[in-house]
C-alpha cells in the first residue's frame, strides 16, 4: 500500500495543472463569476419566483413540493450539465487546438494522462461552484433541505465531472469547434429541455420517459431531489449514473489521448 508522501507525489502533477487553470480563473474572476452565477441565478429569477407563482405545486413519486423548490433542485443538475460541458467542450478544444496549452504542458515531466485528469477537474469545479451558489441559495430561502444540499455538494461534483467528461469527449472528436453544436443542440439542449428540470417525468409519454430515464441528467436529478426535497431513493438512478460517470471519463480521456498522440 502506498504512504501518503507516494499518493502526495502521485496526485501533485494533477494538482499542478489544475492550479495553472485556477491561476488563469483568478486573473479574470469577474468574468469568472459571471459566466458562473449569473444564468442559473436568472433561470432561477425567472422559472422559481416567476413562474412558480403560477403554477403552485407539482407532485413527482408520489411527494407533493412547490415549484420552486422543484425547479430549484433541477437549477442544481442544469449548472453541473451546462457548466461542465460547455467548459470542457469549447474550453479544452481552444486549449487542445489553437493555444497547443496540453502538448506543451505533456512536454514537461507531467505526463498527458496528468494534463486530461487536471482538465477534467477543473471543469468539474466550474460546474461545483455553479451549482454550490443555487444549493446555497435554496438553503437559505427555505426552499432545499440545508444538510441535503451539504451532502449534495460531492454529488455535483461528480455530476459536473461527468458532463465535463462528455465535453473532453465531443471535443477530441471534433475537427473544428463549430462541430460542437451538434451534440450541443443534439444531447445537452434534449436533456435540459426532457428530464426532468421543468416538469416531472409522469407527464411526459410513456417511450419518452422510458429513453429519458436512461440518461445521465436524470439520474443525477433523481439523486439531487432525494438529498434535497426527501424524495424517494432510486436505486437505478444510482446504477445509471454510475454507468455513465464511468463510462463517459474513459471516452474522453481515451479518444483525446489517441488524437493528441499520433
Amino acid at each position: 500500500m502506498k504512504t501518503l508522501s507516494q499518493l502526495k507525489e502521485d496526485f501533485w502533477p494533477i494538482g499542478c495543472v489544475w492550479l495553472r487553470y485556477f491561476d488563469v480563473y483568478r486573473k479574470n474572476w469577474i468574468y469568472g463569476l459571471v459566466t458562473t452565477f449569473v444564468e442559473p441565478l436568472l433561470y432561477l429569477l425567472s422559472f422559481g419566483y416567476g413562474l412558480g407563482t403560477m403554477i403552485g405545486s407539482v407532485e413527482e413519486n408520489g411527494i407533493s413540493v412547490t415549484y420552486r423548490q422543484f425547479v430549484f433542485a433541477g437549477f442544481v443538475a442544469q449548472s453541473c450539465l451546462f457548466q461542465g460541458f460547455f467548459e470542457a467542450a469549447y474550453g479544452s478544444f481552444v486549449r487542445m487546438y489553437y493555444q497547443k496549452i496540453f502538448k506543451a504542458m505533456a512536454s514537461t515531466p507531467i505526463t498527458l494522462s496528468e494534463v486530461l485528469w487536471g482538465e477534467l477537474l477543473w471543469d468539474a469545479t466550474k460546474g461545483t461552484l455553479s451549482a454550490t451558489a443555487i444549493l446555497t441559495l435554496g438553503s437559505i430561502s427555505g426552499d432545499l433541505s440545508p444538510i441535503g444540499s451539504l451532502f449534495a455538494i460531492p454529488l455535483c461534483f461528480l455530476g459536473a465531472l461527468l458532463f465535463a467528461s462528455l465535453g473532453l469527449w465531443m471535443a477530441a472528436l471534433s475537427q473544428t469547434i463549430e462541430q460542437i453544436s451538434y451534440p450541443q443542440y443534439l444531447l445537452v439542449f434534449p436533456m435540459f429541455l426532457f428530464c426532468g428540470v421543468y416538469f416531472p417525468l409522469e407527464t411526459l409519454p410513456q417511450n419518452l420517459q422510458l429513453l429519458a430515464s436512461f440518461l445521465p441528467l436524470t439520474a443525477l436529478l433523481s439523486l439531487i431531489r432525494c438529498l434535497t426535497l426527501d424524495f424517494p431513493f432510486q436505486i437505478q438512478a444510482l446504477a445509471v449514473f454510475i454507468f455513465w460517470l464511468v463510462f463517459m471519463i474513459f471516452m474522453s480521456r481515451d479518444t483525446m489521448s489517441r488524437r493528441l498522440v499520433k
